[in-house]
């Protein structure tokens, strides 16, 4: 998800204690740090393409919010959980939270900490990892075995929940 977001570097937020030798960067969630800070807008924009979502939720702290009319370039870090991420997005501090669903109370905390929050739902922030990553990562490995296996992912699967 973060090479939809710009320019910049990407680190886990909790890294494996045992890191498998061809996955230095494994870990859960991302923290990834923007080369040249952006708006919000803009960084809402780029989720909703990436995510190919219309509408996602917003909850805009006071440092992110709109300024004469203009959002500031002031975003710079962005932590990243897909699904449900607010056990993996707390303890990291970060500009913007970027995930699927969070509770009430934790995204009110998170704006009091100057920390804004796109949710996407749920399914929407796995959805494009499991045809982007997983099937590839699944078809490489099942190649090698004497009897094919065909991977699908769901050309029908979609969020439970619509907006009306």
């Amino acid at each position: 998800m973060s090479r939809a977001l710009g320019e910049g570097s990407c680190k886990p937020i909790t890294p494996l204690k045992d890191i498998p030798e061809d996955q230095p960067e494994a870990g859960i969630g991302r923290l990834f740090t923007l080369d040249q800070p952006t708006s919000l807008n803009t960084l809402v924009e780029r989720i909703k393409k990436h995510l190919n979502i219309e509408h996602v939720r917003v909850a805009t702290s006071m440092k992110h919010g709109k300024q004469e009319g203009q959002y500031p370039k002031n975003i710079k870090t962005i932590g990243i959980c897909a699904g449900s991420g607010s056990s993996v997005l707390l303890p990291a501090k970060a500009d913007l939270y970027f995930t699927g669903e969070m509770s009430h109370h934790e995204v009110l905390a998170c704006v009091e900490d100057n920390t804004s929050v796109v949710l996407c739902e749920h399914t929407n922030t796995e959805r494009g990892y499991l045809s982007n990553v997983l099937k590839p990562r699944l078809e490489k490995l099942f190649s090698e075995e004497e009897n094919q296996i065909e991977i699908v992912v769901s050309q029908v699967d979609r969020d439970p929940l619509q907006v009306m």
